[in-house]
């Protein structure tokens, strides 16, 4: 899979049904895996499930868009918004990821921008 294919298999993952969330999470996530952003610490693929189902709850229909991604030495470095249904910029970050030997995601990490400093 390509780092490209990767990220946005992953950020669809943010906006999927639990049953598909399960299966896109292994086939995405290395075991063990972290995630953290500044909302804390994650580890492991159910617990980051869960963070995933609490996210959905609180951003009806959001969805996570990749507009870049930069890759080398198994790390990897995406450039990302979060849209509303209506495609309104509800939030924009990066995230860092470590590649685990077998091609998924080790850890991620994500880091938010500060919106009312944005010209969006």
């Amino acid at each position: 899979m390509t780092p490209e294919l990767l990220w946005k298999r992953y950020a669809a993952i943010w906006s999927s049904d639990v049953a598909t969330r399960t299966t896109e999470l292994e086939a995405c996530l290395a075991d063990p895996c972290h995630y953290c952003d500044p909302n804390g610490l994650i580890v492991g693929r159910s617990a980051l499930s869960d963070y995933m189902g609490n996210f959905q709850r609180a951003v009806q229909d959001g969805r996570f868009e990749i507009l870049m991604v930069a890759h080398h030495h198994s790390r990897m470095l995406a450039e990302w918004v979060l849209r509303s249904a209506a495609g309104k910029i509800l939030q924009t970050g990066r995230s860092f990821a470590v590649v685990a030997e077998d091609g998924r995601f080790e850890s991620i990490t994500g880091f938010f921008d500060d919106m009312p400093r944005l010209a969006v």
